[in-house]
């Protein structure tokens, strides 16, 4: 096996560990103590730290700008992280939800503005302003929305822990550059050790601007990827995140639940009565489908097919588990009950006839 998959899987392990010392060190609170409870009690500290670190280390001694299409500039590649950390101080300012969302868009549309100039999201079927607009947006809402996926125990971190794994697999298998699948594996690790302790129950907390800081670092992984012609895997790769936001948007729309996370379908499970450990376990199993498929994408002639049967398959996972207090049936129930409508409808069209 290439030597280049132990080196991917030291980092991972190297970034693994060290940020599980530090959700411990937090956990027991022996050290920082001099920093505001609500910086001490945060999960995404030491991962934001393992994870800058490692990428910094990667980029400098691990860079070989011929294995990519768009090679990724020092200053490019340092406004990202320096935004990343400017994303996060900022929430804990408690600035009012718009000036929060002013900032995001802020930092999204000065890094955006950083890209490569001859890259284009949509391969220059919209003009270059509109294209760029349509980044700045994107990945804006993706981080933003990055938050409603805390509405229970361990989904944010499983959300990204799948993303991350998808596309470190997709560059094993040749999609990415090493130094992009590197810096998934560096973000996996931390991220693995971030769900140990969110997965429930809970052993710290991880608050909505760890959430949104979450996402911004994900997003800029994934347009990393987008960059190298791996739009369709990133894209099946967050089929469900897509699909819950909009989920939660028709249903805020529809019957209007209260507060936005509300209406989501992992959280109304968990009303239902279904547990958080069993609704991510579910999850998670949908997300195995998804990395089968993402992984089958890099090989497909098109950017189309598996992305829309990956939606069609999320779709259907969650209507399963929308329904999941539904008792399955066999055929020969399934049979009976449709032979019972029929008589039934049969019957009402002979009083009517009468």
């Amino acid at each position: 096996m290439n030597i280049a998959f132990f080196i991917s899987l030291g980092i991972f392990l190297i970034c693994f560990l060290s940020t599980l010392v530090g959700l411990r060190i937090i956990l027991s609170k022996v050290e920082n103590e001099h920093l505001p409870a609500s910086w001490r009690q945060d999960a995404f500290l030491p991962v934001l730290t393992v994870t800058i670190i490692a990428f910094v280390l990667l980029f400098f001694f691990g860079n070989n700008p011929q294995d990519q299409i768009f090679q990724l500039s020092v200053t490019e590649f340092g406004i990202v992280l320096i935004a990343s950390v400017f994303l996060y101080v900022s929430f804990f300012l408690k600035n009012s939800f718009i000036i929060s969302l002013i900032f995001l868009t802020a930092l999204t549309t000065i890094c955006t503005l950083l890209m490569p100039k001859d890259f284009s999201l949509f391969q220059n079927s919209l003009p270059f302003w509109v294209d760029r607009l349509c980044i700045i947006v994107l990945w804006t809402a993706f981080s933003w929305f990055f938050r409603y996926l805390n509405g229970i125990d361990g989904i944010a971190a499983l959300q990204a822990s799948n993303q991350l794994l998808g596309l470190f697999l997709v560059s094993i298998l040749g999609g990415l550059p090493l130094l992009y699948g590197n810096f998934c594996a560096a973000f996996l690790g931390a991220v693995t050790a971030l769900l140990i302790y969110t997965w429930y129950p809970s052993k710290l907390p991880l608050k909505d601007g760890s959430c949104t800081t979450l996402g911004f670092l994900s997003g800029w992984i994934l347009l990393l990827s987008a960059q190298e012609g791996m739009k369709g895997c990133s894209l099946i790769l967050i089929t469900y995140y897509i699909l819950e936001i909009f989920w939660a948007t028709g249903n805020k729309l529809i019957s209007d639940k209260g507060k936005f996370v509300a209406n989501t379908l992992y959280y109304q499970t968990n009303v239902s009565g279904m547990s958080p450990a069993l609704t991510c376990q579910s999850i998670y199993k949908l997300f195995i489908v998804l990395l089968v498929l993402s992984c089958f994408q890099v090989y497909a002639p098109n950017n189309y097919s598996l992305p829309l049967a990956s939606a069609l398959i999320t779709l259907w996972f969650m209507n399963k588990l929308h329904n999941w207090q539904n008792q399955p049936q066999s055929f020969s129930e399934i049979n009976r009950e449709v032979i019972q409508d029929i008589k039934n409808n049969v019957d009402d069209i002979k009083k009517i006839i009468r």
